[in-house]
């Protein structure tokens, strides 16, 4: 058996003025709170789980009750320190290994195998460790057991803020208030094993300072690949025009419009902006404080394998390895400019660095764009700024374009796109097998046969930019020729995005007068790209979450296989065998 105990008593003074309203264990972090993202991780372990209180106790044993948090409390009249709280807890924690957790750390640290490790080793202390400059301060062996804490030539590892400990250590705490390093150099000199395990994480932050804590709150919109985070209870959302990262918690009030760039504002504030632009701030009751953020800053790459980073008011595109896609991203987008399609400017080029620069378009996609809750007019205006610059390229440019060097969405591509489905979603995620030749190659057969333009081919609400009223156009080097109801799916079925089906008609409508484009050929065209679109993005979801680690992209599943069974109900051609595939696959979506 394992217990948990989460360290909270603290005064976290460096995080005033913000601590004076709300503890630093109920900080929010985009729409969750610390505490509860550090509950959810013990609970992964454990069901039983301790925490200590001192500062701000009532305000977070009241959060604890109202979200019925299966939390053993144990109030300190005066600050124990950790030692202190252990030995406080000691009843709790003496007849089983225990995890503590600090209630300032924010990560997704592999716990579980530390636990395992610590058990299978048989030590007595084990603290959960990373390379972290300036804060490499313990000195181990080469077998990795603690030798002592200081700053010298063999300190190359950081305490992370988790440790498990073995009951036996509980015997050597005094009591009242103590440091837990004496503990630790104690059970050495007691000749107890105190051993260190490198964890892997994909974030870990210690949230001590604000410039801390925006770091972590920022790097999770950027892990949601969105620039803006608003609370569903916010008043007020659409009077902020984003220029770069925004948050807003729960219960907060905007009264007058204002440009942001990276502005958290904190839950229940009623906020009335005296200046028309601000930047690098958290904003809470009647206090502003603000932050720096760094000059080099990693951008959201979403499903790619690039890197991006901003520097100087430029993007830059790192590419793991020279390939097509990198030529033709430099050739399109001399072509796009030429035409007068939308695309960010190319600034430089570096071969040998395998890099391109572009202009810094800001953080603002539609994704993020549409965080906010907006009026159905402003949806469908911006969405028809699109589909007017879409329509272009299908329409226009495409007429002049007959040379260009474009692959072509052929039969063997769009069976690849549903085999991508079935290997990488069907198979790999819900382990169903199944044919689906006949249905498959009916769909291929029919598209590849309609009247083909330039398509962006991946035309979601994540590769639209917008920035002073215009939109932009990124990540369309896989751009090829192909089917126009392919983009406009791929647009207005976004399973980002919830767009309500009367604001779909007005737009397709839209689109079909605007090119004067036979209604029952199209709408029959993009019922079939639906589909299709459908499959290429389920079988992405999988292959990102499985094959690459991201997996964020389980939380689109459910909204996108929604989609493919309106798809498939809609269709003018009955796919029965899909049909029922897709329903199988969502009377099981909850055990992914």
């Amino acid at each position: 058996m394992i217990k948990g105990f989460i360290l909270a008593a603290g005064y976290s003074t460096r995080l005033r003025p913000i601590t004076e309203h709300i503890p630093k264990p109920l900080m929010p972090i985009a729409g969750e709170v610390l505490l509860e993202w550090i509950f959810k991780n013990l609970n992964a372990l454990t069901t039983e789980i301790g925490i200590n209180l001192h500062y701000k106790a009532k305000k977070i044993e009241d959060y604890i009750k109202k979200q019925n948090l299966p939390l053993k409390t144990f109030y300190e009249k005066e600050i124990l320190l950790t030692g202190g709280a252990l030995w406080n807890a000691k009843n709790f924690l003496k007849d089983s290994v225990f995890v503590v957790h600090n209630g300032d750390i924010y990560s997704d640290a592999n716990i579980k195998e530390a636990a395992k490790w610590h058990i299978e080793n048989e030590n007595s202390i084990t603290l959960l460790v990373h390379d972290y400059k300036p804060h490499n301060k313990l000195i181990v062996d080469k077998d990795g057991n603690l030798l002592g804490i200081g700053n010298s030539d063999k300190s190359h590892l950081a305490f992370s803020g988790i440790a498990i400990y073995s009951p036996h250590v509980l015997e050597l705490l005094p009591e009242g208030p103590s440091s837990v390093i004496d503990l630790w150099m104690r059970a050495i000199k007691n000749g107890f094993r105190v051993s260190t395990f490198k964890i892997k994480y994909s974030f870990w932050f210690d949230i001590g300072t604000p410039g801390d804590y925006a770091s972590a709150v920022f790097d999770k919109l950027k892990r949601n690949f969105t620039s803006v985070y608003i609370h569903p209870s916010v008043c007020g959302c659409e009077l902020i025009e984003p220029e770069g990262k925004i948050v807003v918690e729960r219960d907060v009030k905007i009264n007058k419009p204002f440009k942001g760039k990276n502005i958290i504002i904190l839950p229940e504030t009623e906020f009335t902006p005296e200046n028309d632009y601000l930047s690098n701030l958290i904003i809470g009751k009647n206090f502003m404080i603000p932050f720096e953020t760094p000059p080099i800053e990693t951008l959201t790459s979403g499903g790619s394998d690039r890197k991006y980073l901003r520097e100087n008011n430029k993007v830059f595109c790192k590419w793991e390895k020279l390939s097509e896609d990198f030529e033709k991203t430099i050739a399109l987008n001399r072509f796009f400019h030429e035409k007068g399609f939308p695309v960010p400017k190319i600034l430089e080029v570096d071969i040998n660095k395998k890099t391109i620069a572009f202009e810094d378009l800001g953080d603002l996609t539609l994704y993020s764009w549409l965080q906010c809750r907006r009026r159905d007019k402003k949806i469908e205006t911006i969405y028809k700024k699109i589909l007017e610059n879409i329509g272009k390229l299908h329409w226009g440019i495409s007429k002049q374009a007959k040379n260009l060097n474009l692959l072509e969405f052929d039969y063997s591509y769009f069976r690849w796109e549903s085999n991508y489905f079935l290997q990488e979603c069907v198979k790999a995620l819900f382990k169903i097998d199944e044919n689906l030749e006949e249905e498959l190659h009916s769909i291929a057969e029919i598209l590849s046969k309609a009247k083909k333009v330039i398509l962006h081919r991946d035309l979601q609400s994540q590769n639209i930019m917008l920035k002073e009223g215009k939109v932009y156009f990124i990540d369309y080097q896989s751009a090829r020729w192909g089917p126009a109801g392919y983009d406009i799916a791929s647009l207005l079925w976004d399973p980002y995005v919830k767009l309500n089906d009367e604001i779909r008609v007005k737009l397709v409508n839209f689109y079909i007068k605007s090119h004067e484009l036979d209604e029952k050929a199209f709408l029959e065209e993009l019922s079939l790209c639906r589909i299709q679109r459908h499959m290429q993005a389920l079988g992405a979801y999988g292959f990102l979450s499985l094959k690459k680690g991201k997996r964020n992209f389980l939380k689109f599943i459910p909204d996108a296989i929604d989609l493919l069974i309106k798809d498939l109900e809609e269709c003018h051609i009955d796919f029965s065998r899909l049909k029922n595939l897709v329903f199988n696959i969502k009377k099981q979506i909850f055990n992914i």
